[in-house]
């Protein structure tokens, strides 16, 4: 086996492995933030599907992220009826700031940990951790940023809201396809590298 295959091959497992890392921790996060406030956020309020370990995973997420360094998750199913208003906006911005969390949490072990696998998994995660942040700030349905919005609409507003949710993919998969969503993301992915590597790395 070529080095180079063996080099995408460990990249390849590192991107799935700091997917997971930006993901699952950050749902967990947020959910605790929402009853440190006592916002009900189990499954029968919140989301409409069990937890599991790929359950946050987004299979074009993924690959963009491991590709070219940006891309999303599959967002939590929400239950509307019990989740609006306030609430929605609480549940949105917390999503957002534990990516955040996140970031800094995984620059740290970065700079503590003396493995350079490690390193590069938790390097990895803390650049994700903050696209994801960034990203989740757009507002294109199901991102948080979208939610955010929503929050402050009417209700009747949440209907039409969940039927075009499913074309703010679409959306992102044809600016992706089109080559448009990298050129618009290369600058910020710039960005997010100079500032990850600033907290890095700094002294």
């Amino acid at each position: 086996m070529s080095a180079l295959l063996i080099s995408v091959i460990k990249n390849i497992i590192i991107g799935l492995i700091a997917y997971l890392l930006i993901s699952l921790p950050r749902e967990w996060l947020r959910n605790f933030f929402m009853k440190l406030i006592n916002i009900r956020t189990d499954d029968k309020v919140v989301f409409l599907k069990k937890n599991g370990l790929f359950k946050y995973v987004d299979p074009i997420g993924l690959l963009t992220f491991i590709f070219f360094d940006f891309g999303w998750i599959h967002q939590p199913a929400i239950d509307y009826s019990k989740t609006k208003g306030k609430k929605l906006f609480i549940y949105s911005i917390f999503g957002i700031i534990s990516s955040f969390i996140l970031f800094f949490l995984y620059a740290y072990l970065c700079r503590v940990l003396n493995n350079a696998l490690l390193f590069n998994l938790f390097y990895t995660s803390a650049k994700w951790s903050l696209t994801l942040a960034i990203i989740s700030l757009f507002p294109i349905p199901s991102l948080d940023g979208s939610r955010i919005i929503l929050s402050f609409l009417p209700s009747k507003y949440y209907e039409w809201y969940l039927k075009f949710s499913f074309y703010g993919i679409i959306f992102m998969i044809g600016l992706l396809v089109l080559w448009i969503l990298p050129m618009i993301m290369q600058p910020l992915s710039l960005f997010i590298t100079n500032v990850t590597n600033f907290i890095t790395f700094r002294n």
